[in-house]
């Protein structure tokens, strides 16, 4: 046995391991030709697919699920047997070839959480719809809790809002995509999806204009980024049609109903009050519109109230509410498949879009009007 450079074992020992060998592969080969020329019309099963590798069911469900606890070589015998039954169990089984985990994380800012039931709620579901047609799952989550959605093993993320750097380092670090939605990239390196909501406070305070009002307010979430692109907004509409600048009616608020009922009511209390506000999104706007419902004022013939998102709570309120229309669903179909093309290898046609918003305006001035008249 010196020339095999190995000892204890005697040459017949040797002869009768690389027998059993042969047998296995011409066995599998046996197998291979048996599916093809009689299996091909039932659908291969787990235990097809350990009977076709020469092991057992157990260690081809093991080489599924946790494939770095099964020896390499087995784990590719298990691979070619499942390619030639063309068995594909699960999302697990396609990761092994792929490398992938099929699992994508939506993550949205904590700060912007707090409307997670509204606006971004559409984002998401259009994530998920999108996802789910190309084979991923998504996982929702806030950036503060990063840690639950990268034991997922997620092969990307979608990062809604406002981004945490923190996180796009962490995401750098492990080689992770990321696409970002309505805000300002927070990288040259991420792909962007987002509104012109400089045209959309544009197009906003122009009606306002237009219908008369010469006191118009600005309520806007503190904490946003489009906070500055909205005083900008504000102050150039003003200007253009020479009408005076009061710090008294820029309200920042936290994206909260109540918060902003309340700091509406304050806006209101004064003796020069607006008669019309521009609300940066429709939570802000609910709660505007409730603070003018306390006072006893008329929505929208002694108060206009513009929202900002076209959200679902657009509908929620009576009269229903104004906003400018941001498609939340396309940014969210848009996201996806941007992100899904990135992890699978394709070139994007573009990394930055921007999408138009539109101003939706419900038409009940008039009779809201007439009956306060009749009345």
């Amino acid at each position: 046995m010196a020339k095999y450079g190995i000892k204890g074992i005697d040459s017949q020992k040797m002869k009768q391991y690389n027998g059993k060998k042969s047998t296995f592969r011409l066995e599998q080969r046996e197998k291979e030709r048996d599916f093809k020329e009689g299996g091909e019309s039932m659908a291969a099963t787990i235990a097809d697919v350990a009977n076709l590798a020469g092991c057992s069911i157990t260690t081809v469900s093991r080489a599924f699920s946790v494939p770095e606890k099964v020896r390499p070589q087995t784990r590719e015998r298990i691979l070619q047997a499942a390619e030639t039954l063309r068995y594909s169990p699960n999302a697990i089984a396609r990761a092994m070839v792929h490398q992938r985990n099929h699992n994508l994380a939506f993550v949205v800012d904590p700060w912007q959480y707090p409307i997670m039931d509204a606006f971004y709620a559409e984002i998401a579901g259009a994530v998920q719809l999108e996802a789910e047609q190309r084979g991923y799952c998504v996982y929702t989550t806030a950036s503060d809790r990063r840690e639950l959605f990268m034991k997922k093993r997620v092969d990307g993320v979608i990062l809604a809002g406002r981004a945490d750097e923190g996180l796009l380092s962490d995401l750098r670090g492990q080689g992770i995509p990321a696409v970002q939605i309505n805000d300002r990239p927070a990288s040259n390196d991420v792909p962007s999806i987002t509104t012109d909501h400089y045209q959309g406070a544009c197009q906003a305070l122009e009606h306002l204009i237009a219908q008369g009002h010469t006191r118009v307010g600005l309520v806007t979430d503190c904490r946003l980024a489009r906070l500055t692109d909205s005083r900008r907004v504000y102050e150039d509409v003003l200007r253009r049609h020479g009408l005076p600048f009061h710090p008294a009616y820029i309200c920042p608020v936290e994206p909260h109903i109540e918060t902003a009922r309340q700091a509406v009511d304050r806006m209101l209390a004064q003796s020069d009050a607006p008669t019309a506000l521009f609300c940066m999104n429709d939570c802000l706007a609910v709660g505007a519109m409730k603070a003018a419902v306390r006072r006893g004022l008329r929505v929208p013939d002694q108060l206009a109230i513009i929202g900002y998102d076209g959200s679902s709570l657009c509908r929620a309120t009576e009269p229903e509410l104004s906003s400018v229309r941001v498609d939340g669903s396309g940014m969210g179909r848009r996201g996806a498949h941007m992100l899904i093309d990135l992890i699978e290898g394709r070139l994007l046609s573009e990394s930055r879009v921007v999408m138009q918003p539109e101003l939706t305006l419900f038409l009940i001035i008039c009779y809201y009007y007439c009956l306060y008249q009749l009345s």
